[in-house]
């Protein structure tokens, strides 16, 4: 089978002050296998999970572009344009194929385009024609749109966040190609929009009771794939809210009875499996508490794995205010604060401004005496299973606090980003994560309590915080009246 694979992803908040053009995608991802066929293959991470896949199948495969960036505000229109057209003018050269397999985001938008994917998907579905399938590897923080649905012949999301599984549905989405090309299947899809939003957990109940019946009604043999879509709520579009896509083999009224029914599932548990929220002084009184192991707290409104800045002094000044001492927090985006340690040097005690640079969200800077513990040029973590380079990062004292500071805007995935620094996080009573739940998978062996903390921040889950003029109403939790009829 001859398949095209391509990347092009990145999750557009429309509330974030960091502006977005190719050099986000040059510092993230921006890697041309055609061009660099000597670049190794990461098999877990994003942008070569299908392609990996599919080399171990024995495809004749065609890569194109792959592009992935930090999530940030909707990329400048040129920009966005010049990455589509290059997967379209790679598919075009690889004509003719079998098959394409795209790893997208699901909430991507430009200035003028608030739905890339669907935008880009029209395109590709032009160029190869009405019969040959293209299948769709989805984040599950997806907005999804009709134009997605009409010119994909199978969409698939992951199920697991952290998004542990993204290997597992890239193999779901070849399965469903390969039927297709030996004429053993013919997809039909059946989507239902959900209008909720939210964050939710697939690590608590009832979600992942709610996940493991999903894989339970997929070993239907008539079903080929159900994703539930949690939608991404930090764009101001018609088409946010989580969502029900259901794909069976030539059984449309099964696809129907069964997006409905786990519509109408989804809609009734909003409120239990919402994700915890504490204010952040609540939650610093938790996370205070004696105990004898590590806490983890995690700063969910500043998480750059959602577009935040990554800079917030929030619950630095609150720690610093409180007197905590033995406690950890990371990372904190401050390029210029990394310059001037390393510029002092290791063990120097110079005055320091850090963070609150970025806008109002992120707070007020503040103003320290900072010791220089620890310089790395090329600090680390693991991402999906994947080493991440940070590139320079420095550990700063602060009364008892210690900081990591972060020339890359990006957020704390593995403790890495601390060990590496010489932190011993097992003797710390207590550590900050800039993150949302990504920081689980790595950090829950460590930790004696998990603690969810939420303020002010591009990704803060009070949505009423934030101003919606094109969001498609009434939505819960904005609209507590909301039904499931009056929001479809």
């Amino acid at each position: 089978m001859r398949l095209f694979t391509a990347t092009f992803a990145h999750e557009t908040n429309g509330f974030s002050p960091i502006p977005t053009n190719l050099d986000n995608f040059r510092e993230g991802l921006l890697h041309r296998p055609h061009r660099d066929a000597s670049k190794r293959r990461e098999t877990s991470s994003v942008e070569g999970v299908i392609g990996a896949r599919a080399v171990a199948r024995g495809y004749d495969l065609v890569e194109g572009l792959h592009a992935v960036a930090t999530p940030s505000a909707p990329i400048n229109d040129a920009d966005y344009a010049a990455l589509r057209d290059e997967i379209l003018s790679d598919l075009e050269a690889a004509l003719p194929v079998d098959a394409v397999a795209l790893f997208l985001h699901g909430a991507q938008a430009s200035r003028g385009c608030i739905d890339c994917e669907g935008d880009l998907l029209s395109r590709v579905r032009r160029l190869v024609g009405p019969t040959v399938p293209i299948g769709v590897e989805l984040d599950l923080h997806a907005n999804i749109s009709a134009e997605m649905i009409g010119n994909a012949t199978c969409i698939i999301a992951c199920k697991e966040y952290p998004h542990t599984d993204f290997g597992d549905r890239a193999n779901d989405l070849l399965d469903v190609l390969e039927a297709c090309v030996q004429r053993r299947a013919q997809p039909v899809t059946s989507w239902r929009r959900v209008p909720i939003m939210g964050i939710f957990h697939t690590t608590r109940e009832p979600m992942r009771g709610f996940i493991d019946k999903v894989m339970a009604l997929e070993r239907d043999p008539r079903v080929l794939s159900i994703s539930i879509t949690h939608g991404f709520p930090w764009i101001d579009a018609p088409l946010v809210g989580a969502g029900i896509i259901v794909v069976t083999d030539n059984d449309a009224a099964l696809a129907d009875t069964l997006s409905q029914t786990l519509a109408e599932e989804l809609f009734s548990l909003r409120e239990a499996i919402a994700a915890p929220r504490l204010e952040i002084d609540s939650a610093l009184d938790q996370a205070l508490q004696p105990r004898r192991g590590l806490c983890v707290l995690a700063d969910t409104s500043d998480n750059a794995g959602g577009g935040a800045a990554s800079d917030s002094t929030h619950i630095l000044r609150r720690l610093l205010e409180r007197g905590v001492s033995n406690a950890a927090l990371g990372m904190l985006w401050d390029p210029v604060a990394v310059e001037f340690a390393f510029a002092a040097g290791l063990g120097a005690r110079i005055p320091l401004r850090i963070g609150g640079k970025v806008g109002p969200l992120s707070g007020d800077p503040v103003d320290v005496e900072a010791h220089i513990l620890a310089l790395n040029p090329r600090a680390r973590q693991f991402a999906f299973g994947v080493e991440q380079t940070l590139a320079r990062t420095a550990e700063i004292d602060i009364g008892g606090i210690d900081v990591v500071l972060s020339s890359l805007r990006e957020q704390t995935h593995s403790p890495e980003c601390f060990t590496d620094l010489g932190i011993d996080l097992a003797r710390k009573r207590l550590v900050v994560v800039k993150s949302a739940q990504h920081f689980r998978t790595t950090f829950e062996p460590l930790a004696e309590e998990i603690i969810y903390a939420t303020g002010p921040g591009s990704s803060s889950t009070d949505f009423s915080s934030f101003t919606y003029h094109r969001l498609q109403r009434p939505i819960w939790p904005l609209d507590p009246n909301t039904t499931l009829l009056t929001g479809a």
